[in-house]
């Protein structure tokens, strides 16, 4: 396997706090990978019908809706926005599950819903998909 060559470059008048010596930085060349942004899939209307309950996963920091069909995991408050009106509503009115420990974690999950409620942030609306209103 081909290994990269960095470079080292001294940055002159900037000096470590503990140790007084002039701070080197290290310079890697850009890579031939691409870079990949994931992009949330949009879910069917009316998924999460069926919720039995949804909880905060604090290991991850994430969140998992459990339905009789299926459990999605949510990683980011941002994708809240990739389900429907109705969904977001059952959402609104199921209290998330977690331990005391951990609610403000809950905490978070639970105001963004409600932000999405009180600004109509959801898929099927204009506001979601970045158009402008009439």
């Amino acid at each position: 396997m081909k290994t990269v060559v960095s470079t080292l470059r001294r940055n002159p008048g900037v000096r470590d706090a503990h140790t007084k010596r002039t701070v080197k930085s290290v310079i890697w060349p850009p890579n031939d990978k691409e870079k990949t942004i994931p992009i949330a899939r949009k879910f069917a209307k009316g998924i999460l019908k069926n919720l039995h309950f949804w909880a905060c996963d604090p290991k991850m920091a994430e969140t998992v809706t459990v339905t009789q069909e299926q459990s999605i995991r949510i990683r980011d408050t941002l994708d809240l926005m990739i389900f429907h009106e109705e969904d977001i509503l059952i959402l609104n009115q199921h209290q998330i599950r977690t331990n005391d420990r951990y609610e403000e974690c809950a905490k978070s999950w639970t105001s963004a819903v409600g932000n999405i409620v009180m600004n109509r942030l959801f898929a099927d609306t204009d506001q979601a998909q970045g158009r402008p209103q009439n």
